[in-house]
């Protein structure tokens, strides 16, 4: 595992994980990485901030000292090692690896690194990951079917991805959200769903069951990582459906097996995703069949990086940008 390793007296910023306890993460002057002879190395030039970074902040995710953070990132790869095959220097590229957060990193050529084609901006670029994520749990996970009533739970950027994913499968979309994601419900209407609703403002169910003739949908997208979204899922979910499970919870959730055996319903988890996904989703930026900028909200220089933290700890916005 690769920390920061040694350069020729070079230095640059980035921010790192520098002591065990909570809040331990700073912006610091450290070396700027050499890459060896299976590397390469990239110049950073988008970087998103995921919740995974908010936990490492906080310390409930576990996180090396003197480890970069930031693993949703694009950039130029600017050396190669002597037997990397398949890079060169100007190479513009996207990863999903570790060490977004700094000018520079390092990495192993096969370690997850797409070319990227020039219709697609290294900002675009640095969502990809979160796009794959939700391209996984429609294509790979969910054989969602032309005319399929699916529900979507939580309008962050995954959720608002799977809305556009399942679209261009030939769903119909239900995306659901709270009263404070007015914004955010506005722009998936803007940006193709079905139907968005306020689940505490309207009747879910009864626009569900209006919809779906009293069967329930066909698939549920659980995007929230709540104990309520789940619950909501599987009440509304159809005999014989699947709930796909992409939220993350904070705490053990209780499912209700009765039910689920009752109905024959499948739960199943998606967070990986296979380098096929990756390039499916690089083909379907460059053909402009998904849109990625407007889930773009926010963009902070890295030394700026605390209020993009604060801003996506607060939700006051989709995908938050630092640029090194």
């Amino acid at each position: 595992m690769r920390l920061f390793c040694a350069s020729k007296g070079r230095s640059m910023k980035a921010i790192v994980k520098y002591g065990q306890a909570a809040g331990e993460v700073a912006l610091r002057e450290i070396p700027e990485p050499v890459c060896g002879k299976k590397e390469v190395k990239i110049e950073v030039k988008a970087c998103a901030i995921c919740a995974t970074d908010l936990h490492i902040l906080e310390g409930s995710y576990p996180w090396d000292v003197g480890k970069v953070l930031g693993h949703e990132f694009s950039g130029i790869i600017r050396e190669v090692g002597a037997e990397v095959t398949g890079f060169k220097p100007g190479d513009r590229v996207a990863s999903c690896m570790e060490g977004g957060f700094g000018k520079y990193c390092v990495k192993a050529f096969d370690d997850w690194i797409f070319h990227i084609p020039d219709s697609i901006s290294f900002e675009e670029a640095a969502l990809l990951e979160p796009l794959c994520s939700a391209a996984n749990s429609i294509v790979n996970k969910s054989q969602i079917l032309p005319g399929d009533v699916v529900l979507i739970e939580g309008p962050g950027a995954i959720g608002l991805f799977a809305m556009q994913i399942a679209k261009l499968s030939g769903a119909i979309t239900v995306l659901t959200g709270i009263t404070k994601d007015g914004g955010r419900m506005q722009l998936a209407k803007e940006l193709g769903c079905d139907y968005t609703l306020d689940v505490q403002r309207e009747n879910l169910q009864e626009l569900v069951m209006n919809l779906t003739h009293g069967r329930g949908v066909d698939t549920v997208i659980e995007c929230t990582g709540s104990q309520a979204g789940l619950d909501t899922g599987l009440a509304l979910l159809k005999t014989a459906g699947q709930l796909t499970q992409v939220g993350v919870f904070g705490k053990h959730p209780q499912i209700d097996l009765g039910r689920v055996v009752y109905h024959s319903q499948k739960i199943i988890g998606s967070i990986a995703f296979d380098r096929e996904t990756w390039r499916r989703c690089i083909n379907l930026l460059d053909r402009k069949k998904v849109h990625v900028q407007e889930i773009i909200s926010h963009t902070f220089p890295l030394e700026e990086w605390e209020k993009g933290f604060e801003v996506t700890k607060n939700q006051e916005g989709l995908r938050v940008l630092l640029i090194p």
